[in-house]
């Protein structure tokens, strides 16, 4: 056996040289203060500055944040909602405290998990079982009431809670909390981000109408602005002299063709990762191809954190794609095949054609597969419409990797 010379209690205590704090490139990090989203900010002061006032009993505000990932929307909700709060905190007496809650739709997919989610930050030992959701939005109202706090709640990618009718009745009673049985002694705002450019069309003209207070549209970042952010990241993670302007500009640069600032701070992040790896004293051009090629286009989660139909569907897609160099496109019919075989071997059910459609544009909303339909003809002739799918962006063996050993 050849004798191994690594020592890594050493390399564990060896000092960083590159990254000085590595949770200032977490997505959950928010920064103190926010480049280039001031005229943003400013507009949600202007609309939620009611709020911050002795009346308990009047309406409750809502707006709209829309915009691409990557565009700064959860971060400047979220130190907006931090900010408002430690404020309402701060106040003299007659204010009454505001209670931000920042919930991911992706991830809570029902209205049920939603509502017990903010009971439990309200009454920490409110039991998570035995309630429908009637009874979860009356508890919330009273305990509001009690309490005498106003609830600020931040419904990030709420297209995901629409689905259904019962789900369009739980947010209109939301949005119009002050005319209905639950709330009509509290006072509950509303921040519903999205990344669906055309969300009003997807809406009832009812949740529209309550709506109408407005739509804040976030648009990307351009390249000066990208630099100016990878700088102000860099600054507080990164040692200095670990990093030029050059680098960032780079960076920048790639981050800018993407349109998407999240991928800029996580390209930065690999990229000094990868310069302490091979004991570099600073980043180069190198380390940012090498990082290039590491970055996933869009956050792992996007993908573990589907439900389980989903995956099966977009494995199954997958390994299709991955047959061989040509095979780029596959048909719905090939795809449904896998699909259902791909179920067998899991033990898992498969779902009828008109639901897995709905999984199939899902996913194609989400921005994870495309959906292609092409016109056939054969002889001159219509031979009717066939639709392929592929997967953008990301790669497959990736995507296997992540989903191979889903349960």
């Amino acid at each position: 056996m050849t004798e191994s010379h690594f020592d890594l209690v050493n390399y564990l205590n060896q000092k960083n040289r590159i990254i000085k704090d590595d949770k200032k490139f977490e997505p959950s990090f928010i920064p103190s203060q926010l480049v280039h989203r001031e005229a943003e900010l400013a507009q949600m002061a202007i609309h939620f500055k009611s709020i911050l006032s002795s009346d308990l009993h009047q309406a409750g505000k809502q707006l709209v944040i829309q915009g691409s990932v990557g565009t700064g929307k959860t971060v400047s909700v979220k130190q907006f909602g931090v900010t408002l709060e430690k404020i309402s905190n701060e106040q003299k007496r007659g204010i009454f405290p505001i209670l931000f809650v920042h919930l991911n739709c992706r991830r809570c997919r029902s209205w049920y998990l939603i509502l017990t989610r903010l009971l439990r930050q309200l009454v920490p030992a409110f039991p998570l079982r035995g309630f429908s959701t009637d009874e979860l939005l009356s508890f919330l109202g009273k305990i509001l009431t009690e309490k005498k706090i106003k609830l600020l709640l931040c419904l990030d990618e709420f297209d995901y809670l629409i689905t259904t009718s019962q789900d369009r009745d739980v947010l209109y009673s939301l949005l119009r909390h002050h005319e209905g049985t639950y709330f009509d002694q509290a006072q509950i705002s509303l921040f519903l981000i999205t990344r669906n450019p055309h969300i009003e069309t997807d809406l009832d003209e009812g949740i529209i109408s309550s709506l109408s207070q407005g739509i804040l549209r976030f648009e990307p970042y351009n390249l000066d602005q990208m630099s100016d952010i990878l700088s102000t990241r860099a600054n507080e993670g990164l040692y200095e002299e670990s990093f030029s302007s050059e680098i960032i500009k780079q960076i920048a640069i790639l981050a800018v063709q993407r349109k998407d600032a999240r991928y800029a701070i996580e390209l930065l992040w690999r990229s000094a990762k990868i310069a302490e790896c091979e004991k570099s004293p600073f980043i180069t051009f190198e380390h940012i191809r090498k990082a290039e090629v590491s970055v996933f286009p869009v956050p792992q989660s996007f993908i573990t954190e589907l439900p389980t139909q989903h995956k099966i569907i977009l494995l199954a897609l997958a390994k299709l794609l991955n047959n061989g160099p040509t095979s780029h496109k596959v048909t719905t019919f090939e795809l449904r095949m896998e699909y259902e075989q791909l179920c067998d071997s899991k033990g898992v059910i498969p779902r009828k054609s008109t639901q897995f459609w709905l999984y199939l544009k899902d996913l194609s909303k989400q921005g994870i597969i495309e959906l292609s339909v092409q016109n056939r003809h054969k002889d001159g002739k219509s031979a009717g419409r066939i639709t392929t799918l592929s997967i953008i962006d990301i790669p497959v063996e990736k995507i296997i990797e992540l989903l191979e050993g889903l349960d």
